[in-house]
């Protein structure tokens, strides 16, 4: 073949090409091309319905052609897209279906360089490969008078590389397909927040191999995204509307809403049934705590967290809000009262917000607020760091000081005593930490119950785990349907631990009768802290101080931690009622009795637990209202449910097709009653579209609900009010001087060491460095205009050589 003509345009080159790949062909692969070609029209010969489009052909509608015009692709190995229309005053008169690689890009036209020439674009514009290669098949159908397409023009002949192989024949546009069942699939396994590649392999592992599936990773993102965008604009309203659906199958499902005078959502709050009946036994505490990033809006995340009797974490309702103001929280707390049938939480922990503390004064008047002890200590370790590193044995007494004062009068009095010890009476945040002593210290609360609880760790694990089901992308919709399965997982960690408390009999480790009535009552998880307690109350010794009413347990040693410092608690008795209190306020603190208790118990001979020591919210029977009470009873409601219906199907076809699988003949007649089933339901589906379809009444018509807007962060506001302690807000790290080694304000080019000299070679150096460049620009240049020239006749690229290439030589130099 000759040279290529450096002008031909892209249409000649694609032909050029094609037939120098048939040239390249051997005679046996030429002969399976036209077997290929033979398999093709044997295949359409042995069907009585046309496989191939002719002229003539009549359809009912565009639609219809197209979807036959991009089968007969799909059998043939090319990708079909629609094209011109054009219309009368009677409507539309013409539709064209062109061969995807048909047209010609116009930045393809316009880029149609020389062969053996340079580009010398350094746009950092990435730039596409070329899809369209000039292709003439096509499908044009025209509108009769009857209302019917018929094909007037089809071209069948292409000018590129057909795709013969169905792996490779997924990736072609309009041969990407995702049928109904796999769309039901995709939206389950998202909102279970599975990842769209893990979605495409789970699909593919259920289909035989990604060979037989039709899409990809990036169709799955697509189509989930395009799910996403119909909430845009009534995300709320979604969400209010699925509401009303959970009250028809949860009776005790309860929402409320905040609206402002625009109709913008300003706070939102729900509880399922569960978490209501849940409350009523395990209510007595509760932790509250807000968190951002999850959702779109970054309305603040508040969720009432509680302890059930296996000291697992639980849910009593959750909140978006608009932001972290007193008034929100009052409406989330008097909201929150109200679902829970008005019953106050006998005590309450929170972080040091002020907007909460003035909230929980307002709502909760009788419930005993409580600062989490753990943001104290880290504002302290911000505050007083200086302090202990020059004060020796400081961070462990202060420590000390907060942890084992068993009353207020020993807290304070130890207080002051470490005070004038290392004359910190001047030190500000110490003062302050006094100040609020009441709000953290464990002296003032040891008489509330609080389930052992003194920081809002629970709340700070639970906001952890509804981070890995939520995204800061995350709709309201989307959050409320992920945080229900999350809840979901709760529940069913709490059933599972039932069972093993009912199934599963611990092992004792001192054989007392105590420990063996704890086994008996308490749930699994709570007896192994009370037989520790038991085996604790083996150490130390019983001194009594009035005869059978005051005793001392005197622990001089512990066995199992170094450095123990020797400790004294009084246990007061009264034999006739049963009463054993110790003044650390274990029980009233935890709900069990002390070791302490536990000890002079043992010493006077009384062997029982007392019944009044038993707290039944951590016995096996604590949530037996909750069990009475099936959350299961609307089952029957549900089943009118598509979800339920849906649900219940596919275990059972599931079951079908295993045993189906297990032998040709069980599998060609289930295929043929699927396939005969399947006739039939969609001919009833047909029939019955009108009076089958579905439609969710809008509670909310009449009142226009608007999405919320975003909510400023702790991080963005001007005038924050939010306590934020300095770990939060973080401090820039100044820069250190690369010649002088100092943090003083000033770089490597600004440092006063560098001498004149020093700046003097670094302006050599530059300028060598700019010279450099430009020689090398200059050469790139030279060599790009000779590629050109060379594309013109010999004469003028020999004048160029004599005259001007010395003149630009001279005048480099």
């Amino acid at each position: 073949m000759g040279v290529c003509d450096p002008y031909m345009g892209v249409e000649e080159l694609c032909h050029l090409e094609e037939l120098c790949r048939l040239e390249e062909l051997s005679p046996d692969e030429e002969e399976h091309c036209h077997d290929e070609e033979n398999f093709y029209d044997e295949e359409d010969q042995s069907h009585d319905e046309p496989t191939k489009p002719y002229l003539g052909m009549i359809f009912s509608s565009t639609e219809d052609a197209y979807n036959f015009y991009n089968a007969y692709a799909g059998r043939v190995g090319f990708s079909v897209r629609k094209s011109s229309k054009s219309s009368s005053r009677t409507g539309p008169s013409s539709q064209r279906f062109v061969c995807s690689k048909e047209g010609i890009c116009k930045k393809q036209k316009n880029f149609e360089m020389p062969i053996g020439s340079v580009s010398l674009d350094k746009s950092p514009q990435k730039i596409k490969s070329i899809t369209r290669v000039g292709c003439k098949a096509s499908l044009r159908v025209r509108r009769m008078k009857n209302g019917l397409w018929e094909v007037s023009v089809f071209v069948e002949e292409h000018c590129h590389e057909l795709i013969t192989s169905p792996s490779k024949m997924r990736g072609l546009r309009s041969q990407k397909r995702i049928s109904e069942e796999d769309e039901k699939m995709i939206c389950d396994l998202n909102a279970q927040n599975v990842e769209p590649s893990k979605i495409v392999e789970y699909i593919a592992s259920q289909s035989g191999g990604k060979g037989n599936i039709r899409f990809k990773k990036k169709d799955v993102s697509n189509r989930i995204s395009q799910e996403n965008r119909k909430l845009v604009g009534r995300d709320v309203e979604t969400t209010l509307i699925y509401f009303r659906k959970k009250q028809e199958v949860d009776k005790d499902f309860f929402y409320e809403v905040d609206i402002d005078d625009d109709g913008v959502v300003r706070n939102l709050f729900w509880v399922d049934g569960r978490g209501r009946r849940s409350y009523q036994e395990f209510g007595d505490v509760v932790t509250f705590d807000t968190t951002y990033n999850t959702n779109k809006y970054t309305m603040p995340f508040a969720p009432f967290i509680g302890v059930n009797h296996h000291r697992q974490s639980i849910l009593f309702g959750m909140a978006l809000l608009r932001c972290e103001e007193s008034k929100n929280f009052v409406w989330l707390f008097r909201t929150w009262l109200a679902a829970m049938h008005g019953k106050h939480p006998n005590s309450i922990i929170t972080d040091q917000d002020p907007a909460m503390r003035k909230a929980i004064q307002e709502v909760f008047p009788s419930t005993l607020h409580r600062c989490c002890q753990w943001h104290v200590m880290r504002k302290a370790r911000e505050h007083l760091g200086v302090l202990y590193g020059e004060k020796d044995g400081f961070k462990d007494e202060l420590a000390a000081v907060i942890n084992r004062s068993l009353t207020v009068d020993d807290f304070e009095d130890q207080w002051a005593a470490m005070v004038d010890k290392h004359k910190l009476g001047n030190v500000k945040h110490l003062k302050t930490m006094f100040a609020t002593r009441h709000e953290w210290v464990p002296a003032y609360f040891r008489g509330t119950f609080f389930a052992e609880m003194s920081t809002t760790q629970r709340s700070e694990s639970m906001n952890a785990i509804f981070k890995n089901w939520v995204k800061a992308h995350t709709s309201i919709f989307q959050f409320v349907k992920r945080t229900e399965n999350m809840i979901e997982s709760i529940y069913q960690r709490e059933s599972d631990e039932d069972l093993r408390s009912i199934n599963e009999i611990p092992h004792i480790k001192t054989r007392y009768v105590i420990e063996v009535e704890g086994r008996r009552v308490y749930t699994r998880c709570v007896f192994a802290v009370f037989r520790e307690l038991v085996l604790e109350s083996t150490i130390g010794s019983v001194k009594e101080v009035e005869k059978d009413a005051k005793y001392e347990v005197v622990i001089q040693f512990h066995p199992f931690i170094k450095n123990w410092i020797p400790e004294t608690y009084v246990v007061e008795v009264d034999i006739p009622t049963e009463m054993f209190s110790c003044n650390c306020k274990g029980f009233e603190f935890e709900g069990l009795l002390c070791s302490h208790a536990i000890k002079v118990m043992q010493h006077v001979g009384f062997l029982h637990l007392p019944d009044h020591y038993v707290l039944k919210r951590w016995t096996k029977d604590a949530n037996a209202v909750c069990k009475n009470r099936n959350w299961h009873t609307s089952l029957d409601e549900s089943q009118q449910l598509e979800e339920y219906r849906l649900a219940t199907l596919k275990s059972e076809f599931n079951k079908l097709a295993v045993i189906g699988s297990k032998s040709a003949e069980l599998f060609s007649r289930l295929k043929c009653r699927i396939d005969d089933l399947k006739g039939e339901f969609e001919d009833i589906i047909e029939s019955d579209k009108e009076s089958d379809s579905f439609s969710v009444e809008n509670p909310y018509t009449a009142l226009v609900v608007k999405d919320p807007y975003v909510s400023q962060c702790k991080g963005k506001r001007k005038n924050p009010t939010r306590f934020k302690p300095a770990a939060d807000v973080g401090v820039k790290k100044r820069r250190r001087c690369k010649i002088c080694k100092k943090i003083a304000g000033h770089n490597a080019r600004t440092c006063p060491m560098v001498s004149e000299d020093t700046k003097l070679l670094e302006m050599e150096t530059s300028e060598a460095s700019v010279f450099t460049q430009w020689s090398s620009a200059k050469d790139l240049y030279l060599s790009a205009t000779i590629s050109f020239i060379q594309s013109f006749s010999y004469p003028f690229f020999h004048l160029f050589l004599s005259f001007v290439l010395p003149l630009h030589f001279l005048f480099s130099i």
